[in-house]
């Protein structure tokens, strides 16, 4: 969504200086930013404009930022602990990817749950990880402060995980086309 602090996070772990405000859609095009794993390897991250509900639709040029995220290996979804709306905000952005492609929710992701430096902010980041640890065990979920730097160290670790996971399978299915020739 708006304002949860996905420029924030390209900027903590990236080069990359997008405009950072605290007013929705202060990002109208998709920024990218590359974290340096080590001397041979980078990542490269793309912070997408807010998604918001109707965006499948073609809502706030949702269905052109949604394009966007179909090229990408994983998904980091961000959520506004301090928001009215924290609770239900990971459902909403999944049904949007959902009801724009079914291939979006088969990547890969991780949940940053953000601001947790805010009065409540903290429990309600176990509050959301519980909801979707019910039906996603598998998915991380972190509480984080881009603020504050708060569980970014988590944050950059479960990232490199995920996508040396994704390596490892990539690695795996193309061996397995080699030897069906």
């Amino acid at each position: 969504f708006p304002n949860a602090g996905k420029s924030s996070l390209l900027t903590f772990f990236t080069n990359a200086r997008p405009k950072i405000a605290p007013y929705p859609f202060t990002t109208i095009i998709p920024n990218l930013g590359v974290l340096r794993v080590d001397d041979e390897s980078d990542i490269i991250i793309a912070d997408i404009p807010g998604i918001i509900e109707g965006a499948s639709e073609g809502l706030g040029l949702g269905d052109t930022f949604l394009k966007h995220i179909t090229r990408t290996a994983c998904l980091i979804f961000m959520i506004d602990c301090s928001d009215e709306n924290y609770l239900t905000a990971y459902d909403t952005l999944c049904n949007e990817l959902e009801n724009y492609s079914d291939e979006l929710m088969e990547k890969p992701r991780i949940v940053l749950c953000n601001k947790i430096d805010m009065p409540g902010a903290a429990e309600h980041a176990y509050e959301i990880a519980a909801r979707i640890h019910e039906s996603e065990p598998e998915t991380d979920v972190i509480p984080v402060s881009v603020m504050t730097g708060l569980g970014m160290k988590d944050a950059q670790k479960q990232i490199l995980t995920l996508v040396n996971k994704l390596e490892k399978r990539n690695e795996a299915e193309s061996e397995k086309k080699e030897e069906a020739f």
